[in-house]
């Protein structure tokens, strides 16, 4: 009977402890992919930029997977992402992602653009850092006075 009693005991010991081990793990997990989404609002290439050197020729605008090329029309004026795609039905943007720190956007047939985003005053610029480390480029938030913090 001892034997049968600690043996019972031994599994459900074994179980319990099983139980808090899965516990953990799922805890510990879910930790950093919540500070990775918090980063991500924080600091995110979504949205609509102006390239340094280019304001009054182009516009890139990244959706969460499409980064679009809008160019400004004859009136020297920029359309929505909407109007943008309903003046061009059969444009339909370049598919972009992160792999690891880095940006990576399809060009197509075989070209991509891999370059590193750093983020500066407040997210609102971005400094484009190619592979050999120099800057590629500098966007800026449409909304955001590049002379005041660039």
């Amino acid at each position: 009977k001892k034997t049968t009693y600690f043996m019972k005991n031994l599994k459900t010991l074994i179980q319990i402890s099983v139980l808090l081990l899965i516990s953990i793990i799922l805890v510990q997990c879910s930790l950093p992919e919540d500070d990775f989404i918090e980063n991500i609002e924080d600091a995110t290439i979504i949205g609509r930029w102006q390239a340094v050197g280019f304001e009054e020729v182009i516009r890139y605008e990244f959706t969460a997977e499409k980064r679009f090329s809008i160019y400004a029309d004859s009136a020297d004026d920029f359309p929505t992402l909407d109007e943008f795609m309903e003046e061009n039905p059969s444009l339909t943007g370049l598919d972009w992602f992160y792999e690891g720190d880095t940006v990576v956007v399809d060009l197509n047939f075989g070209n991509f653009s891999r370059l590193v985003p750093v983020f500066k005053c407040d997210n609102d610029v971005i400094e484009w850092i190619a592979e050999d480390n120099s800057i590629h480029s500098t966007f800026y938030r449409e909304s955001h006075d590049i002379s005041e913090c660039n």
